[in-house]
């Protein structure tokens, strides 16, 4: 990993062959076990004003990253709730933001023309308190194993 300089410190992160992505540190594992598990991002920020905050730019992988998170759940504790999972942490330490817009299209043949696709896009943010990462993290492994 080579380190990049930002308003935060950043690494280069290899998630295939010829895909590269910066990553703040401290993220990087996080970020990468994602892309390893077919669930990709497209932002992410180590300290959003005290917060941990990952975006996620489609709306199924989103999806795709909570039902493995319940599934894990109902693994775990069954009906009991024994313990903490990363179901848990989401719903009671994280906070979700819906961000959605209509993907626009310029048309090269008219100026300043657009052809209005109707494809929705959905991105979600996902924060929670910058001292919860280790905690996140390790229920966060818990779900998405890594893999070498």
């Amino acid at each position: 990993m080579v380190k990049i300089m930002s308003e935060h410190e950043q690494v280069e992160v290899k998630i295939d062959d010829d895909f590269y992505i910066s990553v703040d540190e401290g993220l990087e594992d996080i970020i990468k076990n994602f892309f390893h598990w077919e669930i990709e991002t497209c932002n992410s920020c180590i300290d959003m004003n005290g917060s941990i905050w990952i975006e996620f730019c489609d709306f199924n992988d989103w999806k795709q990253f909570l039902q493995l998170a319940l599934r894990n759940n109902i693994v775990i504790n069954g009906a009991n709730h024994e313990r903490e999972t990363l179901w848990d942490f989401l719903q009671k330490k994280a906070k979700v933001s819906l961000v959605f817009d209509e993907e626009v299209i310029e048309t090269p043949n008219i100026q300043d023309a657009v052809i209005w696709t109707g494809v929705l896009i959905i991105c979600v943010g996902l924060n929670f308190p910058k001292e919860l990462l280790n905690n996140f993290k390790k229920l966060f492994f818990e779900v998405l194993p890594i893999v070498n």
